[in-house]
């Protein structure tokens, strides 16, 4: 088949679940914004340029001086089988891509945000019959909070495409985990931006209450850049990398304990499954859509209440005050979640999503 996606930005793991989808012979062609400063939301504060998408698909990258009608054109001739969207209200281009395509072709809209009963998100649920049912026969989801959201805009349970995100698990898995070696790395980890939202403030502020806690704190590594890196800045115990390519975040996650995860909103957090497979326990937001399907409490990790810092700190002296023998369970368990979830798994899912759908005619099964 020919699949064509339109993005909002690229990532690692992104790049791993097209690569598989191009494995079982399918043809890509892949949209995204030239620079990270075009893209919206995650893909923002970050650079992965150089990635290689465009060795194994028609990769196509626009900035504002790209003529949005030459794109349309483009992405038309292409002749695919299958449009995939990121974000519905993203690119004008995109939409009239979604709305002139035959009717045989399955237009499935990417989704990854959770219900918070916004302003914005009622007047999308107001105005989804003119908005969103013109543009997507199907929505593809990572977890059950992000499906409750798209119902609210009107797709039907047939509509729902399940397992939209995984980690690269090749890059990420290095194999059983041993207690002991854990806990004497003595660090946590977090790999993110340095932003509000995900909580970067909170982490500072509760990694240093926690240091007053326990008589042997741990180290806090932090992978990423954004407005809130001097929040963390001149903490002691607190390591600054700046941001790291998916190659190096998979060999920091090997030298590390605990991820930690105190997004005050994080829709997904695709993070969460590359430190399970890393066979990482992790501290996770509550508010984090990964947390249900990847984080158990007292198995492998704890959820931890958004915006807490008490509550935050405290769980950081948990976790670094556990025996060797706590924290080898807890990885095993880690990794044992995580094989729940892969790009080869992601791509199969789709592929028969995608043939299923056209079989039936195109546009929407409810």
């Amino acid at each position: 088949m020919r699949i064509a996606f339109l993005g909002n930005g690229m990532t690692g793991y992104l790049h791993a679940q097209y690569q598989e989808l191009h494995r079982l012979g399918n043809d890509l062609m892949v949209v995204q914004p030239g620079r990270p400063e075009l893209a919206v939301g995650a893909m923002r504060d970050t650079d992965f340029s150089g990635i290689g998408t465009e060795e194994f698909s028609e990769y196509v990258a626009w900035d504002e001086h790209t003529d949005m009608g030459a794109l349309v054109a483009r992405v038309l001739d292409f002749e695919p089988d299958s449009v995939v969207m990121t974000s519905w209200n993203f690119s004008r281009a995109y939409r009239t891509i979604m709305k002139r395509v035959p009717e045989r072709v399955v237009r499935i809209l990417v989704m990854d945000n959770l219900w918070r009963a916004a302003p914005k998100q009622w007047l999308g649920r107001a105005t989804h019959r003119w908005y969103v049912d013109t543009v997507a026969d199907a929505a593809m989801v990572p977890s059950d909070r992000t499906e409750f959201y798209a119902r609210r805009l009107g797709f039907a349970a047939a509509d729902i495409i399940r397992g939209s995100l995984s980690a690269d698990v090749e890059l990420f898995d290095h194999g059983p985990r041993d207690g002991a070696e854990l806990a004497s790395r003595g660090a946590f980890l977090y790999a993110g931006r340095l932003v509000e939202h995900k909580g970067a403030d909170l982490l500072a502020g509760a990694y240093s209450f926690y240091r007053s806690l326990v008589d042997d704190p741990w180290s806090l590594e932090v992978a990423g850049m954004g407005p809130l890196d001097s929040a963390l800045r001149g903490i002691p115990g607190v390591n600054l990398h700046g941001f790291c390519q998916p190659d190096e975040v998979a060999q920091m996650m090997q030298e590390v304990s605990c991820y930690v995860l105190p997004s005050r909103i994080e829709p997904y957090g695709v993070v969460v499954h590359e430190a399970a497979v890393a066979g990482l326990p992790v501290l996770c937001s509550d508010f984090a859509g990964a947390a249900a399907g990847l984080v158990q409490d007292g198995q492998n990790g704890w959820v931890v209440p958004a915006g807490d810092v008490v509550m935050w700190a405290r769980a950081m002296g948990r976790m670094s005050t556990m025996g060797s023998a706590r924290l080898g369970a807890m990885s095993e368990t880690s990794r044992a979640i995580s094989r729940r979830l892969s790009p080869a798994g992601w791509a199969l899912n789709l592929t028969e999503e995608i043939q299923r759908r056209r079989a039936a005619g195109g546009r929407r099964f409810g």
